[in-house]
């Protein structure tokens, strides 16, 4: 096997690994509350995250926490489908409509599915609808990680691509915090966002991979 075929076996042998890992982090989630081993767990990081509260910092946690919402997400998404459409990246554009729209709605069959009440302590917003997995949380690994993903492919320079994957990252996890600070969801809820939204991610990725290699071989066979 020569060095170009070792990195893509490399490569996508890392993206199944991820996503067998997220998804299995998921499950784990699912066992631990089914059994109520996360209660405990829960209750002490609300506890810790909530003795933080003072208003100035409430304020900066609602505006972080808007750019996990579905009016975001839809807006930015949106645009961004937009723009890559007027740059005829058709493939780019429909692949971050599906991973976010399908992602979406992926998150409301989970919530009514699993039915968890929100919690019952300090609400520093109003929240409708259920708690498990956290939407925001799993919205934001699906919708940053989706732009951080095409960054990597699109633009140049290893410094470019490394920042791109640290504020995304760095937004996916303030999100996640101000959803347990606001008191709409148990740390347990955001985790299993994370997890559920990364392995739909690198699911999506794989799946993305997989119709760009079709493309391109049905076109170079009408080309001959």
């Amino acid at each position: 096997m020569d060095k170009k075929n070792w990195r893509t076996f490399v490569y996508y042998g890392s993206l199944l690994a991820f996503l067998l890992f997220f998804t299995w982090a998921f499950f784990e989630v699912v066992d631990a509350l089914r059994a109520k081993e996360v209660e405990t767990f829960d209750t002490a990081v609300i506890n810790v995250v909530q003795s933080w509260i003072n208003e100035g910092r409430t304020a900066r946690m609602v505006f972080i926490t808007e750019l996990g919402s579905v009016k975001f997400f839809t807006a930015a998404t949106v645009l961004i489908s937009l723009f890559l459409a007027i740059r005829k990246r058709y493939g780019w554009a429909l692949f971050f409509i599906f991973v976010n729209a399908l992602g979406g709605l992926f998150n409301s069959l989970l919530k009514e599915f699993f039915k968890r009440q929100r919690p019952d302590v300090l609400p520093l917003i109003e929240q409708g609808g259920y708690s498990f997995p956290s939407g925001h949380s799993m919205g934001s690994f699906i919708f940053y990680g989706a732009v951080s993903f095409m960054l990597f492919r699109l633009i140049k320079g290893k410094w470019k691509k490394t920042i791109a994957a640290l504020a995304a990252g760095s937004i996916v996890i303030l999100i996640g915090l101000t959803r347990i600070y606001l008191g709409v969801h148990y740390p347990s809820d955001v985790i299993a966002g994370f997890s559920i939204g990364a392995a739909w991610l690198f699911f999506c990725i794989m799946v993305f991979h997989v119709s760009e290699y079709t493309f391109k071989s049905r076109r170079k066979k009408t080309s001959r």
